[in-house]
């Protein structure tokens, strides 16, 4: 039982590592882009009907090979742009200080480094945005849709977070059910 707790362990810390990396290669990229005197560009999947297609192996609809370029050189796009390289770098701050955002955070922390969002909707988009450029679910880079999101039933789980590595407990323990963030749904 001890070794499947560790693997469990390292693949979360793995899993961090492994997207703050995608994040700095990101990052690296549009540096390069514009240390080259080029306008940096992302190339995000489409999310339009056509592009999704089954996977048999996952047994669920991904999207597939066709996407789309937004570009800093494109003044419609620029604002978009902005706002999702903005959220690349508070996802990384997210991951990197262990901490957990909620969707409405995510909107309201915008604010604060005044990058405009039209409305919380807007700031939704781009997250969704993020979520297929990187090809991981937000909650992997620390954003959840709800702060009272909380999940309920007999279900054991085991925590792999430090701290709480390898307490078990039983989820219909509680009446209220218990809140989901970063330690549930690493567990």
């Amino acid at each position: 039982m001890k070794k499947s707790k560790k693997k469990s362990s390292i693949s979360t810390k793995e899993k961090q590592r492994s997207l703050i990396e995608l994040l700095k290669n990101h990052g690296a990229k549009i540096y390069e882009e514009l240390d080259n005197g080029e306008f940096p560009k992302f190339s995000i999947p489409s999310r339009s009907v056509s592009n999704i297609v089954y996977d048999q192996k996952l047994r669920q609809y991904i999207l597939g090979n066709n996407s789309a370029i937004r570009s800093a050189k494109n003044s419609s796009q620029l604002r978009s742009f902005t706002q999702l390289v903005w959220l690349a770098f508070f996802a990384n701050r997210l991951t990197q200080e262990k901490k957990s955002s909620t969707l409405r955070d995510v909107y309201y922390s915008s604010q604060a480094f005044e990058i405009d969002f039209e409305d919380q909707g807007e700031s939704d988009n781009i997250i969704v945005d993020l979520e297929a450029v990187l090809a991981r679910p937000r909650e992997d880079f620390h954003v959840f849709p709800e702060e009272r999101s909380s999940i309920f039933g007999d279900l054991d789980i085991e925590y792999t977070v430090p701290g709480y590595e390898g307490k078990k407990m039983n989820l219909s323990n509680h009446p209220d059910g218990y809140a989901i963030g970063p330690s549930l749904t690493s567990a």
